[in-house]
């Protein structure tokens, strides 16, 4: 972002002075210092939405308030620009675009300080954590257009949960469904009890499983994926492993994994392959990054959650090597597991996308973006 900042900053003081004459009509110094002051404006106005939007991706729409701190952090920032430009240029006779870009450097580090810990207040800590909890565990189900699987799926949660002795609630999270899965979950409420949380959007499964996350109030929050593609009696080895590690996640590429019905070769293969980049690239020792059945104690999903950036399939990956960055030990547990026909997965988009957000939580980590 700083980079862009300084590019449009630095070819619009070279534009006034050099085609717009500037220095003709002003004189050198007033001439170069007009130009350091325009480019700035211009930095200033495309620099606001970057790192509204995605900096910081603040979810305010109190734009007004946050402009005119932006704008006042600017200021400041224009007066340090004017101040260094004058000393560099009049006083130690350096070239005017060389004194720009030593310039905007200094300017880039007051402007990101500021923006982030006063302008957008980029603050983790405020995050709720009950100190009692009334619930043992929640499940949370984000759903897509599931209107077809979701009933026999919270009827087998329900049917296994009422044998267990600790307490549970069953969420479930209507990512912006436009099939009749609204309408079919409604009717099921009158039958079993579970929670909705419903937005208009399709936003990602990601996004719909941060949004469970503020809503879970267990100890301990499980995810799983809408077409039972792993049972839930997989989770009692999971609460197991958290006795000795902090996270516990299911994983169908051990040795006594049980995979009853195996994706398509294709699939396989774009996995693995997957697998190997995701290694190397971001998380070692993690065999399946992928499958969607995971347990997080309540303070650590929170933790991670709330520094999530990725809204869609790469948010796993993203989630777990969160976790590792902050010291967390995860314990990989062999599951039961059924492919399932009707997955939202497209293969070769999906890997793409994938492929991209690996880099994307690299550059993320290297820039600090999830402390």
């Amino acid at each position: 972002m700083g980079g862009i900042a300084t590019l449009v900053d630095v070819s619009v003081v070279f534009i006034a002075v050099e085609f717009l004459g500037f220095r003709d009509i002003f004189g050198d110094t007033l001439g170069v210092l007009l130009g350091a002051v325009l480019g700035f404006s211009f930095a200033v106005s495309q620099s606001f939405i970057l790192h509204h939007f995605w900096t910081f991706q603040v979810e305010s729409k109190k734009y007004k308030p946050l402009f005119l701190k932006f704008l006042l952090v600017s200021l400041v920032g224009l007066f340090f620009t004017i101040c260094w430009m004058f000393l560099f240029v009049d006083i130690f006779n350096i070239h005017y675009l060389i004194a720009k870009i030593l310039t905007s450097s200094i300017v880039l580090v007051w402007n990101f300080l500021a923006n982030k810990y006063w302008t957008f207040q980029v603050s983790i800590s405020k995050i709720h954590i009950p100190e009692l909890f009334s619930i043992d565990l929640s499940i949370l189900i984000p759903s897509y257009n599931e209107a077809n699987r979701i009933v026999p799926t919270i009827q087998k949660i329900q049917d296994f949960l009422k044998k267990q002795s600790f307490s549970w609630e069953i969420i479930v999270i209507d990512d912006g469904s436009t099939d009749e899965m609204p309408s079919v979950l409604k009717k099921l409420q009158q039958e079993i009890p579970f929670f909705i949380h419903r937005y208009p959007q399709n936003k990602g499964k990601g996004f719909a499983c941060k949004m469970g996350i503020y809503q879970a109030k267990g100890k301990n929050i499980l995810l799983m994926d809408a077409d039972f593609s792993t049972p839930i009696f997989e989770v009692i080895p999971l609460l197991k492993a958290l006795e000795t590690s902090d996270i516990a996640i299911g994983s169908r590429y051990l040795s006594n994994s049980s995979i009853e019905v195996s994706q398509p070769p294709l699939r396989v293969a774009i996995g693995r392959i997957g697998n190997i980049l995701i290694q190397f690239l971001i998380l070692e020792n993690i065999v399946d990054t992928q499958c969607g059945f995971k347990l997080f104690p309540h303070k650590i999903a929170k933790e991670i959650f709330s520094r999530q950036k990725i809204h869609r399939f790469g948010f796993d990956i993203e989630a777990l090597a969160i976790a590792k960055s902050f010291g967390y030990s995860i314990a990989e547990v062999p599951v039961h597991w059924i492919n399932s026909t009707d997955s939202r997965v497209r293969p070769i988009r999906d890997a793409f996308r994938t492929f991209f957000d690996l880099f994307y939580i690299k550059f993320n980590f290297w820039t600090g973006r999830y402390l």
